[in-house]
């Protein structure tokens, strides 16, 4: 199948902005994404770091999370309207590029196998390549599935403080990374290791800012979480995507209706799409809290990474966020599901597995 624009994707419009491509389902004249990169404007600037070729950037995202997509898309909304979008399907609005305004589609994977046979690499990309190699001769995944995002991928990344965002495609690699990185986790092999101590505590602090998490809790998950970790004293990130032969929706093909907010208690029935982003869990022994009383909650779909793949099968869970009707057509479906990372929770939405309470 075609190569699509695939999440962890970017996009450079015609006017110079960097666009973080969000999902693989996207409508056919638009691409789902969020503004991260703007050429230099220091009145708009969060944080003014990033270069290429004699051009400065500005970080105008000031942190991952819906909270924070939601500050530039009221940036798109003043300067470039046409950049907003409300959506009949998913009854939201989002920010999204035109594809009659793109200049440039980055991919990931492009940019590694640039990389790996660049001579004259900086130090982060010789960081970085070391990293790839030691994940793809330890899990037999081919570089062809393997791809280099975020600065990087742009080439606009600072050496002394950027990160590293490498991409996995495809559910068996995916599965392949994440059992590997796990093993080498648990032997502290090759300087990858768990962040710890002041990092830990510091990397718990910040989050807590913007999500409803308790210091103990943010310090649990991110003790556990294989996807973000430290290669030496340099953090780094593993997001798994699909390939296009393992989507099965079709944009405008499913219908979902707001219905207020709930807070359930449930169990964990099947995590297989939870590494992905938006990341689903399908639950069972569904019982809610506080809400809008309804019994077939099928589901949790997570647009907030911090809860990808937190939750194992069997386990209880708590979550809070906003009720959606489901309504297939094609397939004759109708149930409901609990969105996380929505912009109307104002980021007060969350999973919590009931082992960090």
């Amino acid at each position: 199948m075609q190569r699509g624009f695939r999440d962890k994707d970017f996009i450079e419009d015609i006017n110079g902005m960097f666009f973080c491509v969000i999902g693989n389902v996207h409508p056919s004249n638009r691409v789902i994404s969020y503004l991260k990169y703007i050429p230099n404007i220091e009145k708009e600037a969060i944080r003014i770091k990033w270069s290429k070729e004699g051009k400065t950037y500005s970080r105008i995202l000031p942190y991952y999370s819906a909270l924070g997509t939601s500050f530039t898309k009221n940036y798109l909304k003043k300067n470039f309207p046409e950049y907003v979008y409300f959506d009949e399907y998913l009854n939201i609005e989002y920010s999204s590029v035109p594809v009659k305004m793109i200049k440039n589609h980055f991919k990931p994977e492009e940019r590694l196998r640039e990389l790996l046979i660049e001579k004259n690499k900086d130090k982060l990309e010789e960081i970085a390549i070391e990293l790839v190699k030691i994940i793809s001769n330890e899990s037999n995944v081919s570089y062809d599935s393997i791809g280099i995002s975020g600065s990087i991928l742009l080439k606009i990344h600072n050496i002394e403080f950027s990160d590293i965002d490498l991409i996995v495609y495809g559910y068996k690699n995916s599965i392949k990374v994440k059992e590997t990185i796990k093993e080498i986790l648990s032997e502290e092999k090759y300087g990858i290791h768990p962040p710890k101590g002041k990092i830990l505590e510091s990397w718990a602090k910040d989050i807590i800012k913007i999500h409803p998490l308790s210091f103990k809790e943010a310090c649990k998950l991110y003790s556990e979480k294989w996807n973000r970790i430290l290669f030496g004293e340099k953090q780094f990130s593993i997001h798994p995507v699909k390939i296009e032969e393992e989507i099965n929706e079709v944009y405008g093909k499913i219908r979902y209706i707001p219905k207020g907010f709930v807070k359930i208690k449930c169990t964990i029935e099947d995590n297989k799409e939870a590494i992905f982003l938006p990341c689903k869990y399908k639950i069972k022994n569904v019982e809610i809290i506080k809400g809008l009383k309804v019994n077939d909650i099928k589901e949790i779909v997570s647009y907030e990474g911090l809860y990808s793949d937190i939750a194992e099968n069997e386990e209880e869970i708590i979550a809070y966020g906003k009720l959606e009707e489901v309504i297939d057509s094609d397939n004759n479906l109708n149930y409901h599901r609990i969105q996380i990372g929505s912009i109307e929770a104002k980021g007060k939405d969350y999973i919590k597995p009931l082992r960090w309470l």
